[in-house]
Formats: structure tokens, sequence, C-alpha cells
């Protein structure tokens, strides 16, 4: 989808992630949790950290649910992976404690940006197994979309549609 704002009479255009494709990378990541025994929930936002697409096989813990949204949302919104974000803070303790106030931000692994024509469009969140495990699961359902993205950019990385309001 392309979104159009104004902002001090600029328009600006931006990509956001395919509802088709963003189920997509959910089915991907949770599935392939599946695969290796850890039951996850997988979360994909819009380039704006709005939920576009959700996924809890059985047996997830419950709060797998909230966590995945909450890694998806921070990814999108830092536009970088959740463990590298951590990373870049975990030495600056004014930095981190006003990452950790913040309502939802998650600073561990298994958040995961997409991007798409040097472009954020989205993120995955996983949660429910390790971290290395939430991280792997992410990186396959990128890997799905980018198969998917490659065989139908234009179809699924462009759609057009209304404004997220």
């Amino acid at each position: 989808m392309v979104v159009m704002t104004a902002h001090n009479g600029i328009m600006t255009t931006r990509r956001n992630i395919d509802f088709r494709a963003a189920h997509v990378c959910v089915e991907a990541a949770v599935t392939h949790g599946l695969r290796i025994g850890v039951p996850v929930a997988a979360a994909v936002v819009d380039g704006s950290a709005r939920l576009t697409a959700f996924l809890r096989s059985g047996g997830a813990f419950v709060r797998s649910t909230d966590i995945a949204v909450n890694k998806a949302e921070t990814a999108a919104g830092f536009r970088l992976e959740t463990g590298a974000l951590y990373g870049m803070v975990k030495d600056n303790a004014a930095v981190l404690e006003g990452l950790r106030s913040l309502p939802g931000a998650a600073l561990f692994g298994g958040g995961v940006p997409i991007t798409f024509a040097n472009e954020v469009i989205g993120a995955i969140g996983v949660s429910g197994g390790s971290e290395d495990q939430d991280i792997e699961c992410a990186r396959v359902g990128i890997v799905a979309i980018e198969a998917l993205l490659a065989g139908k950019s234009q179809d699924l990385g462009n759609e057009r549609g209304p404004a997220d309001e």
C-alpha cells in the first residue's frame, strides 16, 4: 500500500506492507516455530507500527501475544531489530531508562523490520521461544515475504489503497 501524507504543504509517499504479504509472513514464522517444536505468536505491523496480521499457534504462552506485537511495533518504530536497539543503548543508562519507560517497548530479540526497495514497510515480532528461536522464526517470516515480494513486487509492496488514519 502506498500512503501519501501532507506535511507543511509537501506531499510524501511511504510504502506499507500489504495485508496479504503480512499474512504470508506470520504464517511462515508460526509454521517454522511448530517445525522446531516451539509454539509461538507472530505479529506484523505496517510502517506506522499498526497491527496488520497476527497468528498464534496452539500451546503458545498467552502473554506471547502482547510481546510479539510489542516487538513488531518497536522494530517498526525504531526501524531496526529489537536486539540491535538494546545493543545500541545498553551502556547509556539514561537512554535505556527512557526506552524502558515507553509503554510496550521491547528491548530483546525477535522484532525485525521488513524492508522493500530500501524502505521499512513494516516489521514482524515473534514471541514464545528463546530469544534465538524467536529471531529465527522472525527471519523465516522475512524470507517468506522476500520471496513473495520478489515474485509480485508490484502487487504486494505497492498496493494502492486508502491512507491510514
